[in-house]
């Protein structure tokens, strides 16, 4: 008997909590479907309930993504305005539509932005062609021909000898003329002339001369010519030759406006006289203890090539702790590695370009130069070897710094490079299994006119083959291993 009462008094409990389950799903069902706005959009699914003119916002900054259907932003009841970043809650204006935003917002800065790489603040909001100004000169860099120094010189003539005769005595009456970009300036002994007699040595005591070069100068250099000259009072004044080469009497110098650097400096010995000078120019504003110095070179057409470069410690350090999974599984996650707009990249892609430029490579051998330094100078090590972990992919970044990766690292840095430039670039994918385990390799495809060798097609474009790991290997040239890329990627990600 005391089973059976038991028996009821848990089948009274269940119906009784099954009752009040259900009594309260009705009430929950029965919530009235509120739509405040009259938008189309219920109130709990709206972003902006009271405010017809919008109702999605992805990143919950309080900025619409779009606009609802026949609405803009003078329908809104809240002065609501469009999110340009609709997936970073960090930032919402860019008014000049460049992809950098105008400012924060609210309680928000750069470790809080989603975007790969993060995102950065526009310096010229208004200015679609210009966002940063690297070495606070008031220059944009899109506009400044050197991004890292506000470029001037210092000129200063320190001691002279004169060592033959300039005309028919042992003695000389010396001053000096100074042209720096066809600005003249007269450097004497206080309005008179140095009196020296042969091989006496004479310090010149003289104001520093200084000459500010226009930071959006178009000209690569700026030319810097020394005269040493000998007075006469009979007759015209005399050029003393202090160049070696045959033709030349003065000292020309060429300060390299793009580099930041001077051809030579310090000591010149001619035929008739030594001079001793001094030239300064600013440092870069990033030190070199804050950034990788790195040098990279390669060959191609016979030729060799090389450039250094400095690559700022925290743009590295950025691309290192980004949170991202470094095997990105969807087409989504690596896309997010091709890094075009990265500052770095743009920098090594303008560098290439202007070497193809001077060469005068056509469009394909240009193609070929960029693949030729991306193959010689990123060495294929696996990841366990360089990282310890059976994969990690690198932005293009680490890789320029780390100078060494596998398919994937050196397929996105040439992508990066060539997507900077404008070219139409797609990532090749490529799986197959191998003794019970999956393999793959990354490579690139690159849009081109004509016929190259080796292609995909995607949407009635021919992708032509770039293989970025081995050396010599040219558009179009497939690698006799593995054999599987022989066939049709199992995706073509366009980047």
């Amino acid at each position: 008997m005391k089973s059976i009462a038991l028996l009821i008094g848990i089948i009274i409990i269940l119906i009784t909590l099954i009752v009040f389950i259900q009594f309260q799903t009705d009430n929950v069902n029965n919530i009235p479907a509120i739509d405040s706005d009259n938008d189309g959009f219920y109130d709990q699914v709206d972003a902006f309930p009271f405010d017809n003119a919008a109702s999605i916002d992805t990143d919950g900054d309080g900025y619409p993504d779009s606009w609802n259907p026949g609405k803009n932003q003078g329908d809104s009841t809240s002065n609501l305005s469009i999110d340009d970043f609709p997936d970073d809650p960090s930032a919402s204006l860019d008014t000049d539509g460049d992809g950098y935003p105008d400012s924060w917002n609210p309680g928000k800065n750069q470790g809080d932005s989603t975007s790969i790489p993060p995102l950065e603040i526009d310096e010229f909001p208004n200015d679609k062609n210009a966002y940063k100004d690297t070495d606070k000169d008031g220059i944009a860099d899109f506009y400044d021909i050197y991004d890292f120094a506000d470029l001037s010189l210092k000129i200063k003539l320190q001691k002279f000898k004169v060592t033959s005769k300039v005309d028919f005595i042992r003695w000389a009456q010396v001053y000096f003329e100074v042209y720096v970009e066809g600005e003249k300036f007269i450097i004497d002994n206080n309005g008179r002339n140095w009196k020296v007699w042969l091989n006496q040595e004479k310090t010149i005591s003289h104001d520093t001369i200084e000459f500010d070069i226009p930071d959006d100068t178009k000209k690569e250099f700026t030319k810097i010519e020394i005269v040493m000259m000998d007075n006469d009072l009979f007759g015209t004044d005399d050029v003393i030759d202090i160049n070696s080469e045959f033709q030349e009497t003065s000292l020309i110098i060429e300060f390299d406006n793009v580099r930041n650097s001077i051809s030579e400096n310090g000591y010149v010995k001619g035929p008739q006289a030594v001079l001793w000078y001094d030239i300064t120019y600013p440092e870069n504003e990033i030190p070199d203890e804050d950034s990788y110095n790195r040098t990279y070179s390669w060959s191609f057409n016979n030729k060799n090539w090389k450039f250094s470069l400095k690559i700022p410690v925290d743009s590295y350090n950025s691309y290192v702790n980004y949170n991202i999974r470094r095997h990105p599984q969807s087409e989504l996650e690596i896309r997010k590695y091709v890094t075009s707009k990265d500052e770095i990249v743009k920098k090594i892609s303008n560098i290439l370009l202007n070497f193809a430029q001077e060469e005068n490579f056509n469009t394909v051998q240009t193609v070929n130069f960029i693949l030729a330094f991306v193959q010689r100078n990123i060495v294929y090590t696996y990841d366990n070897t360089s990282k310890g972990v059976s994969e990690y992919w690198r932005f293009p970044v680490e890789s320029l710094v780390d100078r060494q990766g596998d398919c994937e690292d050196s397929s996105v840095l040439f992508a990066s490079i060539m997507k900077s430039l404008d070219y139409d670039v797609v990532l090749l994918l490529y799986t197959w299994e191998e003794n019970n385990q999956k393999q793959g390799h990354l490579a690139a495809g690159i849009n081109l006119e004509g016929f190259h060798g080796s292609y995909v097609e995607d949407a009635g474009k021919k992708y032509f083959y770039c293989e970025t790991t081995t050396i010599s290997y040219v558009v179009g040239k497939l690698p006799p291993t593995p054999p599987e890329i022989h066939e049709d990627p199992d995706k073509i990600i366009h980047v």
